[in-house]
């Protein structure tokens, strides 16, 4: 079944400190100037401002590849990546690409000067989510597939047995983990961490 499995719809979310009523008018300004910059190699197309829903998807910026965004919802507002396209390689490599993709650019937007400056990220605490109900199912079957390079990837990242990682087996929800780990190491320190 592994050599099957196209992963490609892969969405990691670094939860923050942020309450649910975070203003999020900071981020519709950081996201539209990122769109408006034609040499950003992410090719941003759209940007989708859902700041009027409680718990929400917030602010997206959509990109050919992937979605960036600031993220209301599920367990706490965070900074959220979605994958769409592009990945390659076996589940480990392509999964590494995601936490490498996503720190990319959540370090971009800490560094923009409107970022709310009470505002922290929790490294240590991590949703992530299989978002292809076809390709990835929420099954015991594919979930024993992708498990070992969810931990191959997080061994990397935390430490073999530094982190806990709970399945979300809630009927009807996408196939995705919560990681959390006692480590709140920089971006940076967890990027150097996967190297590619």
């Amino acid at each position: 079944m592994t050599s099957e499995l196209d992963l490609q719809r892969v969405c990691l979310k670094i939860l923050t400190d942020a309450p649910v009523t975070q203003k999020l008018d900071p981020f519709l300004s950081i996201f539209g100037r990122w769109r408006a910059d034609a040499a950003d190699p992410a090719q941003w197309v759209d940007l989708a401002d859902y700041a009027h829903m409680a718990r929400g998807p917030g602010i997206v910026l959509i990109g050919h590849r992937c979605n960036f965004s600031f993220d209301l919802g599920t367990a706490a507002p965070g900074v959220l990546y979605c994958s769409k396209q592009g990945l390659e390689g076996n589940l480990e490599v392509r999964l590494a690409a995601v936490f490498r993709h996503s720190f990319a650019l959540a370090g971009r937007l800490l560094a923009e000067p409107e970022f709310p400056s009470g505002v922290h990220l929790r490294t240590g605490a991590l949703e992530l989510v299989f978002n292809d109900r076809l390709e990835t199912p929420n099954n015991g079957a594919v979930s024993a597939v992708l498990r070992p390079a969810v931990v191959a990837v997080l061994d990397k990242l935390f430490g073999p047995g530094a982190y806990r990682l709970t399945p979300d087996a809630a009927p009807g929800r996408r196939l995705g983990f919560a990681v959390e780990s006692p480590e709140a190491a920089t971006l940076e320190v967890l990027s150097g961490r996967l190297p590619g």
